[in-house]
């Protein structure tokens, strides 16, 4: 069973939009540019991994939205999907490993 996306409350996403806009476009860009799903994959790891060394865990959910957002944008619909699932708490572990 899927858990369903809930999307974080819109007056709070402006905030976020413009206080992540450098990470937002790099990651997007980045994500969008790899060729194949494996790889898409490993870039969204990459982004997400990124993003927790320079802001924390604490946005983590909001900004994973936001990037799906542009993601979908870009026509990358299975990332945008990775992205939305990405799950912190499950990933804490990897990541902390690959530091």
């Amino acid at each position: 069973m899927k858990k369903a996306h809930k999307r974080p409350r819109q007056s709070g996403l402006y905030y976020y939009e413009a206080a992540y806009s450098l990470e937002l476009a790099r990651g997007a860009s980045h994500i969008s540019s790899m060729l194949s799903t494996a790889t898409q994959e490993g870039a969204v790891h990459e982004v997400m991994h990124e993003f927790i060394a320079t802001r924390g865990r604490a946005e983590l959910d909001v900004f994973c939205w936001l990037l799906a957002e542009r993601l979908e944008k870009r026509g990358c619909a299975a990332a945008a999907m990775q992205a939305r699932d990405f799950d912190a708490p499950r990933r804490t572990p990897e990541l902390a490993c690959a530091s």
